[in-house]
């Protein structure tokens, strides 16, 4: 994991890189809408740990809370936890224990696509948490994970272990591995040019001069 550049995409917000991803040609790269933070000013930015999971099938099942105890040992520092729970709306997916076992393993963050519990707690954990829904009902008889540290595909954004994930309050966008570095350049650069453009239109500057000048609106 390359530290500094999640420290670098932590300073950055999603407008900027989306813009950035675009002009790359890279235009699915944004994670479904509904996918809202905790908090307003909460971030998550880094590589992802992926979760893949499903409605548990009826018949005898093995204990869920086992599988998750597998997962939660293979989380790596620096990572942010994102989910896809497949069929799966009946229950949380993420609380409160889950959240502290998370940030004693390193990980800064989690993004769900789908449910969550314990929010109170988690608030006063101050663990970046971005979900779709509430619920306080237990994915323990109702909810089971199928791999992990695989890739996903979540609203038709594919995400590979080795991507990276950039989450504030307008939104959560997909770096590819690949491309991650260049993307995180660019966008400081833009970010470097924006900075110059709102100083100078505090001072009067001409938003049409500006533009000319600096290529950035």
């Amino acid at each position: 994991m390359n530290t500094d550049l999640s420290a670098r995409l932590l300073r950055l917000y999603t407008g900027a890189v989306a813009d950035i991803l675009d002009e790359l040609g890279l235009r699915n790269q944004c994670l479904p809408a509904a996918i809202r933070p905790l908090e307003s000013k909460m971030k998550v930015a880094g590589p992802v740990f992926t979760i893949r999971g499903r409605a548990i099938p009826p018949g005898e099942r093995p204990d869920p809370r086992l599988r998750q105890m597998d997962m939660l040992d293979a989380i790596f520092n620096g990572s942010v936890i994102v989910i896809e729970p497949g069929d799966d709306s009946s229950a949380a997916h993420w609380g409160e224990l889950m959240s502290n076992t998370a940030l004693q393993k390193g990980a800064t963050g989690c993004v769900i696509n789908g449910g969550l519990r314990d929010s109170g707690q988690i608030l006063e954990l101050g663990f970046p948490v971005f979900r779709v829904f509430h619920s306080p009902l237990t994915a323990a008889v109702r909810f089971e994970i199928t791999d992990f540290d695989a890739p996903i595909r979540i609203g038709g954004v594919d995400i590979t272990p080795g991507d990276y994930i950039l989450g504030d309050i307008d939104g959560v966008l997909i770096l590819p591995a690949a491309m991650a570095e260049k993307v995180i350049t660019m966008t400081e650069e833009v970010c470097r040019k924006e900075s110059i453009v709102r100083e100078e239109l505090k001072k009067g500057g001409n938003i049409r001069e500006l533009f000319d000048k600096y290529g950035v609106f």
